[in-house]
């Protein structure tokens, strides 16, 4: 039988040393694993923290070219030379601008149906086209009267609503921005987005210009066909000034529409950098000759959510 090379301390058997032995491993490996636990969690935080601070730049940098895209707007809205003014028909605008691609549309507000002062009608022939019936479509139109403080008769089915156009205009706005008709009673949120691109609260006097309403707001207007719409496209295309040619549909029609723009512009701008998957798209209104202060301002933004 061999013996140990080293003696073994007085009353300590080979089978004690072992397990002796067997614990101090345990230990060193127990230390071992917990460092290298340590290192990797150091590396995880680190790594995470980086992509923090290059997420908050890339933040920081969108907000800034979505402002920068704004001034730009307003720099075209209001150039005096004519060439470089752009109109507010709703067409996009490519810029490149300090290494970033911004997006910017521009469009007047009086092309849209305003909440706050469209007459009912022409509420309702919007809904109409988006709800599944036509109750639904005068059950909304109904309550944004109500919340506009106009009196709803229901003397039958044909609902009798008080005409938007004797509206105090000293009185003040129901609805402050278009989001506020998502808590319109009824509303359901896939609606809700239907209707969001038709619709303002920025306009002139709640009347259409129709140079730059989109085709589902002019299909709003009480017995307007899609024939009548092609017929007043070309007469304001034309701009002719004699009115003897205008088209018979302008005499059922007219008294929904104005030929006034402005005040208040609404600017989009969408940015995205190349190289980079990170993209922002923000809503203005622009309001120009707002004071003596200053050439334009600013009276409204939002984020705008974008689908990838």
């Amino acid at each position: 039988m061999s013996r140990p090379i080293f003696p073994l301390p007085d009353g300590c058997s080979d089978t004690e040393t072992g397990r002796q032995s067997g614990v101090a491993l345990l230990i060193v490996l127990w230390i071992v694993a917990s460092a290298a636990l340590l290192v990797s969690a150091f590396g995880v935080t680190a790594r995470s923290g980086a992509s923090l601070a290059s997420s908050e730049i890339q933040i920081t940098s969108a907000e800034a070219l979505l402002d920068a895209g704004a001034e730009i707007a307003a720099a075209h809205l209001i150039d005096d030379d004519e060439d470089l003014r752009w109109l507010a028909d709703g067409r996009p605008h490519h810029v490149v601008f300090a290494g970033a691609n911004l997006k910017i549309t521009m469009a007047d507000p009086n092309g849209l149906i305003d909440l706050n002062r469209a007459d009912g009608d022409l509420l309702l022939g919007l809904f109409r086209q988006f709800t599944s019936s036509d109750q639904q479509a005068r059950e909304i139109r109904d309550r944004i009267l109500q919340v506009r403080g106009e009196t709803v008769g229901d003397l039958d089915q044909n609902t009798k609503i008080s005409s938007a156009k004797s509206i105090d205009p000293s009185r003040p706005a129901a609805f402050l921005d278009v989001t506020q008709l998502r808590y319109v009673e009824g509303m359901t949120l896939e609606l809700y987005k239907q209707l969001l691109p038709y619709l303002t609260v920025y306009s002139r006097e709640g009347l259409v210009n129709p140079r730059f309403a989109p085709d589902s707001v002019l299909s709003s207007i009480p017995n307007m066909t899609l024939f009548d719409i092609e017929k007043v496209r070309t007469y304001v295309r034309t701009a002719v000034e004699d009115q003897s040619s205008a088209p018979a549909v302008m005499d059922k029609v007219s008294s929904f529409f104005t030929d006034e723009t402005g005040p208040a512009y609404l600017v989009s701008v969408e940015t995205q950098t190349p190289r980079q998957d990170y993209r922002a798209a923000k809503a203005f209104v622009l309001i120009p000759a707002f004071d003596n202060d200053a050439p334009y301002r600013v009276i409204s933004e939002r984020p705008i959510a974008l689908l990838n």
